[in-house]
């Protein structure tokens, strides 16, 4: 049994702290001391400033609050149930979908986001709460994989844009990260990435229109440019959640020029825990840069500042990384 404080929004924009008592881990669980909590810029915000979609369907009972934020987490095995000891003995470092909070109950290697994954030395680190987003920008590679050599163009040079743009890479794709920021460009730059600072230029970079578009800013709009910029008979994916409505010419920009649209919601992954491996070893193995998307470590206490940071805007931040070890 162990008192953890966790934080929670009661409603619109406005945050609080709490304490609740969490009983010893059952047999197959684990109990985690949080060491970082990562703040996801795109569904987590959403949540917070009540823009995600949910909020207008009765029938989701995600999007509602009071809603305990976050679900990127790293911490160390406290406690371990007689079951749960193979995989995850107390001192394993661990990535799960926690929440913000001090502690966690979890299960290892469990479906969706739920479970927990150890992790190597290399990635007992901060950096690590992102593995969550680099299985979401996986999701648009395992829908619409790119041939070698193919043309790749993502929109958005966000976490998961600028993920789902390195992964891409990773597979021998010629991608070009679309970002309007100098600031978000050049940390696309230090992930080993191309990328220029319009739709317009897409073209001109390639010699031709993309035969790939992944749209990963979520506004409506953008999906609408994705079809316009695409290649005749190229696909389109919406990694995104698209946060309101465009009107589309279905015949022009779809129909006629044979385009593919692709949802890629991170429910398609079918094998959640396979892919966090995956993730897991690119990462260890160098070939998916962490590190430089995490632009602010924060104190944990300092949660409700950084949430209406990034809910006014935020300049020159992209992941912010809250440390509970004080």
């Amino acid at each position: 049994m162990v008192e953890s404080k966790y934080w929670v929004w009661p409603a619109k924009e406005t945050s609080a702290l709490q304490t609740e008592t969490l009983e010893a881990p059952g047999p197959d669980d684990v109990l985690i001391e949080t060491r970082f909590s990562g703040v996801s810029p795109g569904t987590e915000m959403a949540l917070y400033t009540m823009a995600h979609v949910g909020f207008k369907d009765p029938d989701n009972h995600y999007a509602e609050y009071p809603h305990r934020g976050g679900y990127l987490n790293v911490g160390v095995v406290a406690e371990a149930g007689a079951n749960a000891q193979e995989k995850c003995p107390p001192g394993t470092w661990v990535f799960s979908g926690a929440t913000h909070s001090q502690y966690a109950i979890s299960t290892p290697g469990d479906s969706g986001w739920a479970g927990c994954w150890a992790l190597p030395e290399a990635l007992q680190a901060p950096e690590a709460v992102y593995l969550g987003l680099a299985k979401v920008g996986y999701t648009a590679p395992y829908l619409a994989p790119a041939a070698l050599g193919e043309t790749v163009a993502v929109l958005g040079g966000g976490l998961v844009g600028n993920l789902a743009a390195q992964l891409y890479n990773v597979s021998g794709a010629k991608v070009v990260s679309v970002e309007r920021d100098d600031f978000r460009r050049e940390v696309a730059l230090g992930c080993g990435l191309e990328a220029v600072s319009s739709i317009e230029e897409v073209e001109g970079h390639f010699g031709g229109a993309p035969e790939l578009v992944v749209e990963a800013t979520g506004v409506p709009e953008l999906v609408v440019e994705a079809f316009k910029m695409a290649a005749q008979g190229g696909r389109v994916v919406i990694l995104s959640s698209p946060r309101g409505e465009a009107p589309v010419n279905f015949y022009s920009q779809i129909h006629a020029k044979l385009i593919t649209v692709i949802g890629a919601h991170t429910k398609a992954v079918t094998d959640s825990s396979a892919a966090t491996r995956l993730m897991i070893d690119l990462v260890a193995s160098g070939k998916l840069a962490l590190k430089q998307l995490v632009t602010h470590v924060e104190p944990w206490q300092k949660a409700p500042e950084v949430w209406d940071t990034y809910a006014r805007g935020p300049e020159e931040r992209l992941g912010t990384v809250f440390d509970w070890q004080d």
